[in-house]
């Protein structure tokens, strides 16, 4: 089959019991060199009816995963990821696998639907895996650091203890949402008013926080006035390479980015397993 340049295709919406061959084909090892979302987060978008998990196929054999799901209350879509069998990752294959499962998800979609802006994150050395995307422009790039190991090593490998003087920041409450609605805020810290949580794209909003709040994810602020000058999101959930934390931290200032550093990093390490902290 991976000497085949046509591939008779054939895209449904996943199911539970397609667990075990998405894994197989996923590189859930090696993706993230193992810091794999997939494993932990699968059935969570099975089940959401915002959500779109299609599985392409060809002679009974699985090839591809895509997650696509909706964000902002319904205003957007995000591109989560596209997974294909390690067999046909090269160029062509890649480029025809992704244009075809592009299409089954536009069948899917409701039409208002199909005029949404669409959001995604991207590989910048792969961009042909975008171009079954029309309308596609660039927000921003980001930067991402990793830190494995205990919560002193992490803290000195990125220098950040904390000295006396260091700001402070604080658990998000609600009441906090009218310091981040400021325009400076806006100008200073957030990109088209864009917030990255675990690289998923969200409009800042009452909204979305509340939503992160209940799934678990942790949000801290710092408390400058009129307006905030920091946010960052903390979460955790189990991969390949054992539990992980990831950290994103919205701001200018080096000793608040400090700050929320630390304070993740803490609470991480508080946690009944030994975390990997990542962080973008």
């Amino acid at each position: 089959m991976a000497n085949q340049d046509n591939f008779n295709l054939t895209c449904r919406e996943a199911t539970h019991s397609d667990y075990d061959a998405v894994m197989k084909i996923a590189s859930v090892d090696t993706f993230r060199d193992g810091f794999d979302y997939l494993p932990a987060k699968f059935h969570q978008w099975v089940d959401d009816p915002e959500a779109h998990v299609l599985v392409a196929e060809a002679d009974d054999k699985m090839l591809a995963v895509s997650v696509c799901f909706a964000t902002d209350g319904g205003a957007h879509l995000f591109s989560k990821t596209l997974r294909i069998a390690p067999e046909l990752q090269r160029k062509r294959f890649l480029m025809g696998i992704g244009f075809e499962v592009e299409k089954a998800l536009q069948l899917r979609l409701h039409p208002w639907q199909l005029q949404l802006e669409r959001h995604g994150v991207a590989d910048v050395k792969r961009p042909y895996l975008w171009k079954g995307v029309p309308n596609k422009k660039d927000i921003c790039f980001i930067d991402v650091m990793y830190f494995q190991g205990m919560t002193g090593k992490v803290l000195e490998s990125n220098g950040v203890h904390a000295p006396p003087s260091q700001p402070s920041v604080m658990p998000y409450q609600p009441s906090d949402m009218s310091r981040l609605a400021r325009p400076e805020f806006f100008q200073q810290i957030l990109s088209d008013k864009n917030t990255f949580v675990d690289w998923e794209l969200y409009k800042l909003s009452a909204s979305n926080l509340r939503g992160f709040l209940k799934r678990g994810v942790v949000i801290l602020v710092d408390n400058s006035e009129p307006a905030a000058k920091s946010l960052s999101f903390g979460e955790s959930y189990m991969t390949p390479r054992g539990r992980l934390y990831h950290v994103d931290v919205h701001c200018r200032d080096v000793a608040l980015c400090q700050a929320h550093i630390k304070h993740h990093v803490d609470r991480a390490c508080r946690e009944p397993r030994q975390l990997q902290p990542d962080m973008p």
